[in-house]
C-alpha cells in the first residue's frame, strides 16, 4: 500500500488530485482542516502494494517504445500528457489532433507536439513592460494579483521605465500594506485608495502626470452577480484594461467557469500564477482557452525580482510536463540580478479576502 498527504484549498479539490494521481481506487485515510485549506491522507493498493507511478502515462510510454497509438502513438503520448494534467477530454484530443497528426515530423517529442498543437489553439499576447494603457487586476481570492502588481512593478524598473502601483483597498483588507510590503524600496510611490472616489482621483492625478498605473483590485468572486456587476462598472469608469490574475490551482471545471465569467466582463489577457506549487497545470491553460482569453505571463516562481515569463506555447508546453527546460524553470525557486539590481528573496504571501460591492 502506498499512502500520500494532498492539501488543497478545498476538500473537493484534494479529492480530485487524489483520484486523478491515485486513481479511482485511492482511499481517503483522513481530512483535517488547515490555514488556507485542506490537508487530506489517501492510499491506494490497486497495483498490489507496489509503487504507483508518479509520472504521466505519455512519458512511460515514450520511454517503453510506441506507446498505446496504433496508428500514430505520438497523439497517445499528447493525450496521455494532457488528461494527466487534468485537462478535460475534449481540449486533450483537440490539442493531440492539432499537434500530432499523421503529418508530425518523424522524431517530434511529445513537448514539441503539444507546443504545436496549443500555438494552433491558444493565443498569447504578453504585456510589455512599458504599458499602453492603465491595467487593473482582477480575479478570485488568494491567486496572486498583490504579488503580480509588484512584480509588474519591479519588471517595470528594470527596464528603465515605470509605472504607478495602485492599491485599490475597498473591502479593507489591508491590501496597501501587502503591496508595499512587496515593493520595500518602492513604497513611497505607491497610491492607497479606500473608496472608488479616492481611486478616482489617483488615477486622474496620474494620468495628468503622464503615469502609467497597475490597479491592484480585491478579491472578485465569478460566481457572485453582485461581485460582477460591480467590477464591470468600475472596468467601464476607469477605462483601464481589466487583466486576469489566474492560479494554476484548482478544479478544471471551476477554472472553465470562473474563466468565462470574467471573458463576459471583458478580460482579454490573463497573468497564470502558482505554476510552481501546481503540479497539475492542464486544467488552467484549457480554462482559459476555452474563454477565448490570451495568456500574457506565467508566474514560475515566487520570488518579485524575476517571476514573470512571457507566456508562448513552446513555454506552456514545458509546464505539461513533468521536466521543464531551463528556460522555465531557472526563474523557479530563485531570485534573478538584471542590469545590476540586487537580488530580491520577498516571498509571495497569500492574502485572504473579503466581499467588496462598488456603489455609487
Amino acid at each position: 500500500m502506498r499512502m500520500k498527504m494532498f492539501a488543497a484549498e478545498t476538500l473537493e479539490a484534494a479529492k480530485a488530485m487524489i483520484f486523478a494521481e491515485m486513481g479511482a481506487d485511492a482511499v481517503i485515510l483522513s481530512e483535517r482542516e488547515i490555514e488556507g485549506g485542506v490537508e487530506v491522507r489517501a492510499a491506494t493498493d490497486k497495483l498490489g502494494g507496489g509503487v504507483v507511478p508518479s509520472e504521466p502515462l505519455f512519458l512511460r510510454d515514450a520511454r517503453g517504445g510506441h506507446g498505446r497509438g496504433a496508428e500514430n502513438p505520438l497523439y497517445s503520448r499528447v493525450r496521455d500528457a494532457l488528461l494527466w494534467h487534468g485537462a478535460p477530454q475534449r481540449f486533450a484530443d483537440r490539442v493531440a489532433h492539432e499537434g500530432a497528426d499523421q503529418n508530425a515530423i518523424p522524431g517530434d517529442s511529445p513537448e514539441d507536439s503539444i507546443a504545436a498543437g496549443l500555438e494552433r489553439i491558444v493565443t498569447c499576447d504578453p504585456i510589455p513592460a512599458r504599458l499602453e494603457k492603465d491595467i487593473i487586476l482582477v480575479g478570485p481570492p488568494g491567486h496572486g494579483r498583490t504579488a503580480t502588481a509588484a512584480k509588474l512593478t519591479r519588471r517595470a524598473a528594470v527596464a528603465r521605465t515605470a509605472i504607478l502601483p495602485v492599491a485599490a483597498d475597498l473591502d479593507g483588507t489591508a491590501g496597501g500594506e501587502q503591496l508595499a510590503a512587496y515593493l520595500e524600496n518602492e513604497r513611497d510611490q505607491i497610491r492607497i485608495a479606500e473608496t472608488p472616489d479616492a481611486l478616482f482621483d489617483a488615477l486622474r492625478a496620474a494620468r495628468a502626470a503622464g503615469q502609467r498605473c497597475v490597479i491592484d483590485l480585491p478579491s472578485i468572486n465569478p460566481f457572485d452577480q453582485d461581485d460582477m456587476a460591480s467590477l464591470q462598472d468600475l472596468i467601464q469608469v476607469v477605462r483601464a484594461e481589466p487583466i486576469l490574475v489566474m492560479s494554476a490551482e484548482g478544479h478544471p471545471e471551476d477554472q472553465t467557469d470562473a474563466a468565462k465569467i470574467f471573458a463576459r466582463a471583458g478580460v482579454r489577457r490573463a497573468i497564470l500564477t502558482k505554476l510552481d506549487i501546481a503540479r497539475r497545470r492542464g486544467g488552467a491553460i484549457s480554462a482559459l482557452s476555452s474563454a477565448g482569453i490570451a495568456f500574457s505571463h506565467l508566474a514560475v516562481t515566487p520570488f518579485i525580482g524575476g517571476g514573470l515569463v512571457p507566456a508562448a506555447p513552446s513555454r506552456l508546453a514545458a509546464l505539461l510536463m513533468e521536466d521543464a527546460p531551463g528556460d522555465v524553470i531557472a526563474l523557479k525557486g530563485a531570485a534573478v540580478r538584471i542590469d545590476g539590481c540586487k537580488k530580491f528573496s520577498i516571498k509571495c504571501i497569500r492574502i485572504g479576502s473579503s466581499r467588496w460591492i462598488l456603489k455609487e
